[in-house]
């Protein structure tokens, strides 16, 4: 795989301009797919409504900044802007791009601000982020489940569900850090390269510090190469709680930790906020509940700080079951009652029917399409026979 990132050789800039093929593909298939749905969305709108709005197709505002974030102009120049890109990296002067930078807002208020990078660049950072990954990923936790290719959301859930359900109390600590990725002290970071036995070469250091930029602190969201950096930053909390002795699932800044000694938490507490000090990264007091003692429902109890179930990634897990949580199916039923409204409802409103597929014969189009709408928001990007694999039953 490291002849592939010599760049003096032609064969680094071949395999810069696939990877810049398929960032731009990417994009250019989910845009077909929004383009499609819009299109038999109102030529069923046209069937049923005797107003149907007219339909619009949208390209994302950034698109029109530069053309190097539009996937359709660079999957066309990706030859040749891979060969100026490859040029740079082996001059040492590679710099990314200035990115469109958006702001989202959060579920409990306030926004962060996603970097949008010109696809070449995404190209780039995920080169580098894959090549860091491959030498080092065995040196991150087992207990680390964020942006890597061998864990995921679901083997934390599993993972918490099955620990927790072999004891009918435990203590737990749930915490979460305050703009994460824009507090991390570069000094911190940049102290890691040098320490836990990871593998980092002076060349993947230089592409580090160009996405950087001259800021002294934060790395940006929205590249690859970011996501192997959070990781690093959190590798020595990780491994201390480790040597601690509790069990624990982290997911980027999300924590929770757990073990049957009130003691060892609170030495985990402990460890939190050296970290905490250490990397720049403010606890998030408001999101961050603390310790409690997590029981069985109905058990009784001799502290008042006792729960029943743990929110994590958006789940609830409890000592016997695990759920979606309460915001996140309410989240899930307002949807549903979104598409049963713009389907069933919304043609028959007004003094004049507006319907205009009538029930008849047993057969009702609408209802089918809502149900099928339904299914595929439920389902979100998976197949039913990928969700039968992954249960393992019919």
């Amino acid at each position: 795989m490291d002849g592939l990132f010599v760049f003096m050789s032609n064969r680094f800039e071949d395999y810069l301009a696939l990877v810049i093929e398929e960032e731009a593909q990417k994009l250019i298939d989910r845009y077909h797919a929004y383009h499609n749905f819009l299109h038999l969305e109102h030529k069923r709108n046209k069937e049923r409504v005797l107003d149907a709005p007219d339909k619009e197709v949208k390209t994302p505002d950034y698109w029109r900044i530069d053309p190097k974030f539009n996937p359709f102009y660079v999957r066309k120049r990706r030859k040749s802007i891979a060969r100026s890109i490859a040029k740079k990296l082996t001059d040492g002067t590679y710099h990314p791009r200035r990115p469109f930078e958006k702001k989202i807002d959060k579920p409990g208020g306030g926004t962060r601000t996603l970097s949008i990078y010109q696809l070449p660049d995404v190209a780039v950072s995920r080169i580098f982020y894959e090549r860091l990954l491959e030498k080092n990923q065995h040196r991150f936790s087992s207990f680390s489940y964020a942006y890597r290719n061998d864990r995921n959301v679901h083997f934390a859930i599993q993972d918490i569900s099955v620990d927790l359900s072999l004891d009918a109390r435990a203590f737990v600590a749930e915490f979460d850090f305050s703009d994460f990725f824009g507090s991390i002290s570069h000094e911190y970071l940049r102290k890691q390269f040098d320490t836990n036995g990871f593998y980092v070469s002076e060349q993947e250091r230089i592409v580090i510090d160009a996405f950087l930029g001259d800021r002294e602190k934060g790395i940006p969201q929205g590249t690859s190469i970011s996501l192997f950096l959070a990781n690093l930053v959190c590798w020595r909390l990780d491994k201390s709680l480790e040597a601690l002795g509790v069990k624990f699932a982290r997911y980027a800044d999300d924590t929770v930790i757990w073990s049957s000694s009130y003691q060892k938490v609170c030495d985990a507490f402990a460890l939190i906020n050296d970290f905490s000090s250490s990397a720049g990264v403010k606890i998030n007091a408001k999101k961050s509940e603390g310790i409690s003692l997590l029981t069985r429902k109905g058990l009784p109890s001799e502290l008042n700080s006792t729960k029943n179930s743990i929110e994590f990634l958006g789940y609830a897990i409890s000592v016997d079951a695990v759920s979606i949580k309460a915001s996140s199916v309410e989240k899930i039923q307002k949807q549903v009652s979104y598409i049963l409204y713009k389907n069933l409802i919304q043609p028959l409103k007004g003094s004049v029917l507006k319907g205009l597929k009538i029930p008849s014969n047993n057969k009702d189009e609408a209802l089918l399409t809502a149900m099928l709408q339904i299914r595929r928001y439920l389902y979100g990007g998976l197949t039913s026979h990928q969700l039968k694999s992954y249960g393992g039953s019919d």
